[in-house]
């Protein structure tokens, strides 16, 4: 049964939108889109009714971010430009008002006006959304995050300027609504009483004398300069009448009597949705222009001192400091990818996802998300820590690897579920979910990280005890009877919690044999028992897979497959995409560390997903009815490591789309992924399933670093580092990326072998010929140039020829240049 303040929400938008004909209201574009294909079949299992799965918005988890680097909290930023500071009860929207014909004018409503939005550069999270009406007045919106003040406390700013488009003199009233609910929703209520997001506006007053305003009892946002008019709304008499909220609100009255109430505070005790709006006269013709600044407190700030504070820089220099920051961040620190015209736009999505990352940073934690999704994981953050390693931002690395894991390290002596506590690496998520795949992601992110500093670093000798030796020695004494680790429920993509998969096998894999040449690095005496363990757990893994595939011939098919796990024989469905960790980010090909034959079922899975599973990008229906991001960019990694980068390519394409979807012309993401891409907002709307889904969090951490680590593993990535050392130079650049005279480069890249690596590469298409100028290298370690576009006729370097192998040119390590020839 609905909560009152679910039901009166779900009325209250319901009718907004279909009555906006007659009294204009700025109903949210999630929930637009929910009316839009309103389905009664919500996720019962989460929710106990429909309006409390519409004001969760479970659906359409589409939004921009913007945020300050390393701090604890995000804003996000909806399709019309509203702002909403993550964990603050309000959101922030602004509108126009024309006094002398009564008109109201939304960014919300499609007929009021046109709406453009775009990051104003690859390099900057700040949001401009620009709305131009059919009057031909317009407003740019300019929104940002700063720190501010000796303890660099945070906030969100917002610009705005009105001007006449025309240059005919226009003049109206600017207007700022303050409502409760955002682009993430209205409050997140389930079944387990989980209040995740709650944005209820019970208490809403105005402070003329300090143009602040208060939302329950915290600051709301700060005016620069104090509005002509204002109102502030609720429901005094406690009404339970719906429509009492759309007639006692701030467009009724502007729009009927041209007026606010000037009351300034409100109380609405049954479904906490007051409102207040903000209005300053403007009038401007040819090139002037009308300007308020606000100010949104994001982190804690009270009393005088602290508004004074908050007051004192102006809004022009918080924006300077802003760019200088993120410019010298982005653009002169970290590995800059050099790509032609026809893909530069792949490299700024590399620098908007560095940001991302880095804005997604509390404190050195990496968070997949920002709202639902704002908390640590270890499986996430060993990608998400491994990707800022690879990309020039090391420290945030460091810190995540060396600070916090230790802190997930449990040194307790009970049980969680089946397995000890000691040794485990997890919060509430790892156990409350049985996740057992966070040792093996530990050990690999902290061994893979301890290869890219080198052995100056120290850093893996500095965690070896206890946090390497006995999280190894955990996945030695907590497995099943088969030898397998126990069923679970790692990522929810996987497929069910009480069934064992493979993804925990595999990670525990990789993260073993990263401990054990840890263990030879430093010398450790553990080696020889920690490969013990690694050759145990190799053993029954591929035992129990070679037993699954020999049953599935028997039972008659014809696909080599390998599904989520040994409880799965026939399934043949989504949830093998885990066997895509096989080749990245785990690399377990690299000197068949399963065997040839289960390296040959590995590669067969991968073209049997891609029959099956993948229109464009990969669709999940066995878990999610959605499109999955980041799991297409990791079946895209898996080609180009398997040696396909034809379907690497089609499958980038794909993501880098579904960066930028557009429904009805609005843009609902400007570069970020969700964890799930909606079907009818990846078709606006020509794909609208009658059924349930649910939407993850945008921009989702994992799905960047996942782009991170694609586009720098298609530059170069390292192979074989333990026994035959070398580097792949271009291995996923397409001859269609590369025109005459446009290079590819990239300079003082991080690598596995602890010293950077930079090349330059030149195509002549008349001649045929391509040259390579490596500008850095780690010592002793060769090259491989896969050459893309045609067959090899010669290759040398320094006068002598150069060794082919179909159209891969084997290169001596410390060649500085060397040419192709191709047919």
């Amino acid at each position: 049964m609905a909560q009152t303040h679910e039901w009166m929400f779900y009325e209250v938008m319901w009718r907004g939108w279909a009555g906006r004909d007659r009294v204009p209201y700025p109903v949210p574009w999630w929930a637009q889109q929910a009316f839009r294909r309103w389905s009664d079949d919500f996720d019962s299992g989460t929710y106990e009714s429909k309006e409390a799965a519409l004001a969760s918005n479970a659906l359409y988890r589409y939004w921009h971010m913007v945020g300050v680097k390393d701090h604890r909290q995000e804003s996000l930023i909806g399709q019309a430009g509203e702002i909403e500071p993550v964990y603050d009860k309000y959101c922030l929207c602004f509108f126009l008002y024309d006094p002398a014909t009564g008109g109201l004018r939304l960014p919300q409503l499609p007929d009021d006006g046109q709406v453009e939005q775009r990051m104003e550069a690859p390099h900057l999270p700040v949001v401009l959304t620009t709305f131009r009406t059919p009057e031909e007045v317009e407003f740019v919106q300019r929104t940002f995050a700063a720190p501010i003040g000796p303890r660099q406390r945070d906030l969100a700013v917002t610009r705005v300027t009105v001007g006449s488009p025309t240059g005919r003199p226009r003049e109206g009233l600017l207007c700022a609504a303050v409502l409760p609910a955002g682009p993430s929703g209205f409050q997140r209520h389930d079944r387990n009483g989980r209040r995740i997001t709650d944005r209820r506006l019970t208490f809403l007053r105005y402070l003329p004398d300090e143009q602040r305003v208060e939302t329950n009892s915290g600051w709301g946002p700060v005016f620069d300069s104090a509005p002509e008019q204002f109102g502030v709304y609720g429901n005094p008499d406690f009404s339970f009448d719906p429509d009492a909220y759309l007639t006692r609100s701030p467009f009724h009255d502007l729009v009927v009597g041209g007026k606010l109430n000037r009351a300034p505070e409100a109380q609405d005790q049954v479904a906490g949705l007051c409102s207040a709006v903000f209005g300053w006269p403007f009038r401007v013709a040819e090139d002037e222009v009308f300007e308020i600044g606000v100010r949104l407190p994001v982190d804690l700030f009270s009393g005088s001192d602290d508004l004074t504070e908050l007051r004192g820089p102006s809004t022009a220099e918080l924006e300077s400091a802003n760019r200088d920051f993120w410019t010298a961040k982005l653009l002169e620190q970290g590995v800059q990818p050099g790509l032609p015209r026809p893909v530069g736009h792949l490299t700024d999505l590399f620098r908007q996802a560095r940001s991302q990352l880095l804005i997604l940073s509390d404190h050195g934690e990496i968070h997949p998300g920002p709202t639902v999704y704002d908390s640590f994981w270890i499986r996430d953050s060993s990608v998400e820590a491994t990707a800022c390693s690879l990309v020039g931002d090391a420290a945030l690395a460091e810190r995540q690897l060396g600070t916090h894991y230790p802190l997930r390290f449990n040194h307790g002596t009970g049980r969680i579920g089946p397995c000890a506590e000691y040794g485990f690496y997890g919060g509430p998520h790892e156990k409350d979910d049985h996740e057992w795949d966070s040792n093996g992601q530990a050990l690999w992110a902290i061994g893979r990280y301890d290869r890219t500093g080198g052995p100056h670093s120290a850093f893996g000798a500095r965690l070896y005890v206890p946090y390497v030796r006995d999280a190894a020695r955990w996945l030695r004494d907590n497995r099943d009877r088969y030898g397998l680790l126990h069923s679970g429920w790692s990522a929810e993509h996987l497929g069910e919690r009480d069934k064992p998969h493979y993804w925990d096998d595999l990670w525990a894999l990789a993260g073993l044999y990263e401990a054990a040449r840890l263990a030879e690095r430093i010398g450790a005496p553990e080696v020889p028992e920690l490969w013990g363990i690694f050759d145990d757990v190799k053993r029954a893994t591929g035992d129990s897979v070679r037993w699954v595939l020999a049953e599935q011939r028997r039972r008659g098919a014809w696909e080599t497959y390998i599904p989520t796990g040994p409880a799965d024989v026939g399934r043949l469905d989504s949830t093998m995409i885990g066997t895509a960790a096989y080749f990245h980010p785990l690399r377990l090909h690299m000197g068949s560390k399963l065997g040839d034959d289960i390296d040959t079922a590995a590669r067969f899975t991968l073209d049997t997903m891609y029959a099956h599973f993948v229109t464009g990008g990969f669709r999940h229906d066995a878990a999610w009815s959605a499109y999955g991001p980041y799991l297409t960019l990791q079946l895209a990694h898996a080609y180009l490591l398997a040696g396909n980068p034809e379907r690497m390519d089609a499958l980038l394409g794909w993501t880098v789309a579904a960066g930028f979807p557009a429904v009805a012309g609005r843009k609902a993401a400007l570069g970020a992924w969700n964890e799930q891409h909606a079907y009818p907002v990846a078709s606006d709307f020509r794909e609208a399933p009658y059924g349930r889904w649910y939407m993850g969090d945008i921009p989702h951490g994992w799905a960047a670093a996942e782009y991170l680590l694609l586009i720098r593993d298609i530059l170069f990535f390292e192979a074989d580092e333990d026994r035959d050392p070398h580097l792949y130079i271009a291995p996923g650049v397409r001859p269609h990326w590369v025109p005459d005279a446009e290079p590819v480069t990239v300079a003082a890249a991080p690598t596995l072998f602890g010293a950077p690596f930079g090349y330059r590469l030149a195509h002549d298409r008349a001649g045929r010929t391509v040259e390579v100028e490596v500008t850095q290298a780690p010592e002793g370690v060769r090259f491989v140039y896969p050459c893309a576009f045609g067959e090899v006729r010669s290759a040398s370097a320094d006068g002598g020829e150069l060794a082919v192998a179909g159209r891969d040119v084997q290169v001596p390590a410390g060649t500085r240049r060397f040419s192709v020839t191709y047919a």
